[in-house]
This record gives C-alpha cells, structure tokens and sequence, in this order.
C-alpha cells in the first residue's frame, strides 16, 4: 500500500538561495545520484515567481499584501521567513496513476495546500520535480497568520512558531492532508502515523491477564452453591459445618480472592502506567517527528551546500582555464603592442617627410609663379613694343644651330 506523504521544512533568509537553487534546478551538479539531468525539462511549475529570485518574490509579496512582523533577515539569529511543503508517495503509486493523472494529483494536494496556508497570495513556488527516482513538489510559501499591529488594529503578519504552534501541529498536517487527498479519490494511506511502543504493548499484557484472573475468581466464587445452608446444630460455639466439596471450593475461593484483590491493585498500577506510557509515547513520538524533520534538513541542507561546493569547484576550474587564456591572450597583446608601436614611428616620420615634400613643393610653386610672372611681362613688353617678329627672327640662328 502507498502512502500520502507530506513533510514540511523551515527556512530562514540565508537559506532561501539554497532553497531556490535546489528547486529551481539552477546548479550544474547534484549530490543526489537519482537526479536525471536529461530529465529536466519533464519539471514544470504550478506557480513561478514573477521577481527576478527567491529573495525578490518574497520581499514583493510582503510589501504587496502588506504583512507586518519582527523579522530578522541578517546576521546569525535570523527569523524563518518561508516554510516548504515536500509532497509525494512511492513510485508504484505514480506509476499506476501515469503522467496525466500525476499531474492532476499534484494539482489536487497544490489546492490543499493553498487553503492550508491561507491563499495562493502566500506561495512563492511551487514546482513538480519528475527528473528523480520518484516524483514529488516542492511548495514554498510564508507562514502567515492573523494578527495586530502596534495600535491594535487586525493585520497579516509573518511568524512561523505561531503558524505551527501546537506541539501535535504535524500530527494534524499529516491527518488533514491523508483526509483531503483521498476524498479526491486516490487510494492512500496515511503516513507517518508512527506505532505504538514495545513496553507499552508489554504493560498493556499484563493489565489484560489480570483483568482475565479476577474475572476468573468471581465466576469460582458465584459457583459455590447451598452456602445458606450451612448447618450450626450441635457444633461447638463459634464453629459451623460445610460439605466437604463446598469447603474446598470456598478455600480455593478465598486464595483467588485474596490474589483478585492484590491483582486489582496491581490492575489499577499498571492503569496509572499504562495512562503514563502512553502519555511519553506521544511526548516521544512528537519529539521524534521533530528530530526525524531537523535531520531531514540537515541532509537536505548538506546536499545544497555540496552543490553549491559542486558549483564552486566548476567555477575554479573554469577560472584557471581563463587565467590561461587570459596569459596567452596578453601575450599577443603586447607583441600587438609592440607592433603598434613601430607602426606609430614609422607613420611620424613618413609624417615628417611628408611634410618636407609638402615644403618643397610649396617653394617650388612659388618660383614658378615668379618665374611665371616674368614671362609675363616679358611678353607684354614683346607685345607693346611689336618685337614678335624681331624675337623670332633673333631665334631663328639660334633655332637653326640647336637643329645642327
């Protein structure tokens, strides 16, 4: 037979990235081996937070819904501020609801779990993990409860021992889930209900034998018959006569009888101890609820600390790898440096020379315009005083001898 199993964990500020890392799915490595990371993508969310992180969902919801309380979110004595349902049976139970009727049942204990922390206003998350061994859900959400402010008027505040207080709370989580989900219709049992101690099933033994001896002896006693008619004729004084089988059943009877006597007080002892075993039986019970949900923690605690160690230890390994790269890089860097460098003074003194060409060049145009502006004139001078002819005919011998 399954069993409908629902356990809850308390968490405080500092461990809520943990928390959020866990469910969320954001680590590389897990050290649960029944993680199938191919598998992921099979998870799904029956609520997402709309903030950025854990941290940031849980700081708009209480500024949104206006929940007050003395709340210690840093430091070592941190308050809890968020309480996680871990909701799930064994896998043959999912195996014979399949993949439409699983999610349907999540969907179900999700509804339970809404009315039982007083809306979905009060959930952070809550997400189907179907990537291990056998599924479950993980449901996040602050522990709130009816309250008053400082002037007395009624207000939502945030206070998880109030939440939980009752020291049989768990108890009544574990009954109240095992009611609702099989009225749903799926054939569950309840879980954790825990048995009964091996001295009390002992003390128990021995107030039923007793109760059985001193039944027995009152049957002997209404056995003896005639006991009226014991005869006292022409007996010494103070003396009485008695058939022989009627005083050897009286005899055994009164043996019984003074054995019945101590055997109801020891019949009424062993009540006192039974009432008193069972009242520790209880007290041990709770205490081990208690003691089997810290150790709960404890593991699920370890095992987010080794991921988060796991995740470290990826970031080291992939920090060495840039820091070699980065080596290898700033080596080309500054043979590129190096490079640069030369470009620069080559590119000054093609510069600088440049520059000269362009000096030159400038003297030179110069010249020429002089140069220009004497011919110039010359030719006016040729112009005005009509010795074209006359030039010509001076450089004809001197045209002629060049020819020659």
């Amino acid at each position: 037979m399954s069993y409908a199993i629902i356990r809850n964990e308390n968490h405080k500020m500092n461990a809520v990235p943990l928390l959020e890392r866990h469910n969320e799915r954001l680590n590389h490595n897990y050290s649960n081996k029944d993680i199938d990371l191919s598998r992921m993508s099979e998870n799904y969310h029956l609520k997402k937070i709309q903030a950025e992180t854990y941290q940031q969902e849980f700081e708009r919801i209480r500024t949104r819904q206006e929940l007050k309380g003395n709340l210690r979110l840093h430091g070592e004595k941190q308050s809890t501020v968020l309480c996680e349902f871990v909701i799930t049976s064994d896998r043959e139970f999912f195996d014979r609801l399949g993949k439409g009727r699983t999610r349907r049942f999540f969907e179900d204990a999700y509804d339970f779990v809404t009315a039982k922390v007083g809306g979905e206003q009060y959930i952070l998350s809550a997400v189907v993990h179907m990537d291990e061994a056998t599924p479950h859900m993980h449901v996040a959400f602050i522990p709130v409860i009816n309250g008053k402010d400082r002037k007395g008027n009624p207000c939502k505040r945030i206070n998880c021992s109030e939440f939980w207080k009752g020291r049989d709370s768990y108890s009544r989580l574990q009954d109240e889930y095992y009611d609702f989900i099989t009225s749903r219709g799926y054939d569950l049992e309840r879980g954790e209900k825990g048995s009964t101690a091996e001295h009390l099933s002992v003390a128990e033994y021995k107030l039923k034998k007793t109760e059985e001896q001193l039944a027995a002896t009152t049957e002997q006693l209404a056995e003896i018959k005639n006991i009226e008619e014991v005869k006292t004729t022409n007996l010494p004084l103070n003396t009485v006569a008695i058939k022989k089988d009627d005083f050897e059943m009286l005899s055994t009877a009164a043996k019984n009888y003074v054995g019945a006597k101590n055997a109801e007080a020891e019949n009424v002892q062993l009540k006192a101890e039974c009432l008193s075993l069972r009242n520790e039986n209880e007290s041990l019970k709770s205490e081990r609820n208690d003691l089997s949900g810290q150790l709960h923690q404890l593991e699920y605690e370890y095992g987010r600390f080794y991921e988060t160690v796991a995740d470290d230890i990826d970031l080291v390994e992939e920090n060495e790898k840039l820091k070699k790269e980065n080596e290898v890089v700033s080596s080309q860097v500054h043979i590129l440096t190096n490079d640069v460098m030369c470009l620069k003074q080559e590119r000054y003194q093609l510069e600088k020379r440049i520059e000269d060409k362009e000096k030159e060049l400038t003297q030179t145009k110069s010249l020429l315009k002089a140069l220009q502006e004497k011919f110039d004139k010359v030719m006016e001078f040729i112009r005005n005083h009509r010795l074209k002819e006359k030039l010509e005919e001076f450089l004809k011998p001197v045209t002629h001898r060049k020819s020659r």
